[in-house]
């Protein structure tokens, strides 16, 4: 008899069979594997990102505490730099982890800082990581801003080598190995970030 596979939202128990490895990649947090097949390991609903074909179990307050409101402080990483955009891959959701959550943001040029900015790499780099504060939703993403000294780039690194810049005057840093100056909008606390991150 061959078993079913789950689909998206449906309940399951602990040590309930999901599906196989080739069908889902599985999520070490909520789910084993044994002889190729998908366990759960815990009770409540599943997710299956259909972007990246991973399969997780959330419990029934999981959803709750994931929902993103206006008003919430996200941390996250810088996916691309468009001329008057930069795309945020969200972490954090008010100091609790959302590893692989799918939410995605903008921040629009008019939404960096109170002072003008001319170019859009001049406050954000691919890969820097980013506190903001969701100011609105359109379609699927959310929007973003960094307006305030709390907000901005909590950590950066070099575009020419990767190593990790250090904050050298408002809104610049520098590379302690290439020399590299860039310019960046920081949050105030640039590499000093103290926050307890809830999984």
């Amino acid at each position: 008899m061959n078993k079913k596979s789950v689909k998206n939202k449906e309940f399951v128990m602990t040590g309930q069979y999901l599906g196989v490895v080739e069908e889902f990649l599985p999520n070490k947090n909520s789910t084993y594997v044994k002889d190729g097949e998908i366990f759960s390991t815990k009770t409540g609903t599943t997710h299956i990102d259909s972007r990246k074909r991973e399969i997780a179990i959330l419990h029934a307050n999981d959803d709750e505490r994931k929902t993103v409101k206006i008003g919430d402080i996200i941390i996250g990483t810088i996916l691309f730099v468009r001329a008057y955009s930069v795309g945020v891959d969200f972490c954090a959701i008010n100091n609790k982890l959302h590893f692989n959550s799918s939410y995605m943001g903008n921040i629009h040029v008019s939404e960096i800082s109170n002072k003008y900015v001319e170019k859009i790499q001049d406050a954000f780099q691919g890969t820097d990581i980013v506190r903001a504060k969701v100011i609105g939703k359109e379609s699927n993403e959310f929007k973003l801003s960094t307006v305030g000294k709390n907000l901005g780039i909590i950590h950066a690194d070099c575009t020419i080598c990767g190593t990790t810049l250090d904050k050298i005057g408002f809104n610049k840093l520098q590379c302690s190995m290439c020399g590299n100056i860039e310019n960046r909008k920081l949050a105030d606390d640039y590499r000093n970030v103290n926050m307890d991150l809830i999984l």
